[in-house]
């Protein structure tokens, strides 16, 4: 039986190597740009599985009590920041706030029209019970008329008097959408270089403070869908084979791989406009919506720069928030800026859409404006 050990520890061995190294990529990628290595972001976005490999091998050698155990633990304790922004053990902020700010962002999933249905009733019920002082759409869609109505519609039964839209194009009822119990002073689209159905937008709100009930804070809330993968009917039927253990061919495999460079190609210049206007806001500032990327990745390390992310701050368990065929990713965000600090993370499962709804409760701090 020594001798079949020896064998398998000299096979495990360049497995562990291995393992290591391309762990210490993965946790590095964030750094390079899509644009000049799509190799490398592709390594980033499976970061939750070379962790889990490299944690198998260290109980591996752990149990043989050889220093080759040295070699994951190392490579896992150097990239244990990044395992951070996958799972989290917080608790909620228990002292009572004057007046607490609910924020809610929700990938609408043009409201059920890719299910020959309508959500809209449902998703009113779902927010109504939450009672949010904020909701922040992306996906949004009319197929029965003006998108910018309909939301006006939407905030008169959610007590969420103000609205701006963002629509696509004119003669094209989709786009994003910020709702709001307080007034948005003003808001303006963020264009980026390319032809996209994706898109982004802010929004200054005026906060009421809670001592001094005349006046108001300015926070710039901004509303974000960046590039998707834009997967076919096709290329989700693969997926589901994958998922259901049957085999795909080579070529729908290299045609999967290749849409998510495209997208993480696509997405780099538009995360490029972005991190320059989130720069140039001197506001106390949120930055929310559907990322379309993974925590390890170019898209969150330049968007989230001196900023603080929600679920890290507040959240608990291992977060997934998109719950489609593909495997599930934290995708969809709540980072902010201080004087913001957050009380409460929390995401609802239960709603019809691809994505979860992401619920942040927030206290807004003084400052000088």
């Amino acid at each position: 039986m020594k001798w079949i050990l020896k064998i398998l520890n000299l096979a495990v061995l360049p497995v562990t190597l291995l393992a290591a190294i391309v762990l210490f990529i993965s946790g590095q990628s964030p750094a390079l740009s899509p644009i000049y290595s799509s190799t490398i972001a592709l390594i980033g976005m499976a970061f939750p599985i070379w962790y889990v490999l490299n944690i198998l091998l260290l109980v591996y050698w752990a149990i043989q009590f050889k220093l080759r155990l040295l070699i994951p633990l190392f490579a896992l304790i150097f990239n244990i920041s990044g395992a951070q922004l996958y799972v989290q053990w917080n608790k909620p902020y228990s002292d009572s706030v004057v007046q607490p700010l609910k924020v809610i962002s929700y990938n609408a999933n043009l409201f059920g029209i890719y299910r020959n249905t309508s959500d809209i009733d449902s998703i009113v019920q779902i927010i109504s019970e939450q009672n949010a002082d904020l909701i922040l759409f992306q996906e949004v869609f009319n197929p029965n008329g003006n998108l910018k109505k309909l939301m006006r519609e939407l905030g008169e039964k959610l007590n969420l008097p103000f609205s701006e839209c963002y629509q696509l194009q004119p003669n094209r009822n989709y786009g994003m959408c910020i709702l709001s119990k307080y007034r948005i002073k003003n808001w303006d689209k963020i264009y980026f270089s390319q032809p996209t159905g994706n898109m982004a937008m802010y929004a200054d709100i005026g906060i009421p403070d809670p001592q001094k009930p005349e006046s108001e804070r300015s926070i710039r809330f901004f509303n974000i869908h960046l590039q998707s993968i834009r997967f076919s009917k096709k290329d989700y039927q693969a997926i589901e084979e994958v998922n259901s253990d049957q085999t795909i061919d080579k070529n729908t495999t290299e045609g999967l791989i290749n849409r998510i460079r495209i997208a993480y190609e696509k997405r780099a210049p538009q995360v490029d406009a972005l991190k320059e206007e989130i720069s140039n806001c001197k506001l106390p500032k949120m930055v929310i919506g559907d990322f379309n990327d993974v925590p390890l990745s170019y898209t969150y390390y330049e968007l989230s720069e001196d900023l603080n992310d929600a679920f890290v701050t507040r959240g608990s368990g291992l977060e997934t928030t998109y719950k489609g065929p593909f495997p599930s990713f934290r995708i969809d965000y709540q980072l902010y800026s201080d004087p913001i600090q957050c009380l409460k993370y929390e995401n609802i499962k239960k709603v019809p859409s691809d994505h979860k709804m992401i619920v942040g409760t927030y206290e807004i701090g003084y400052y000088n404006q």
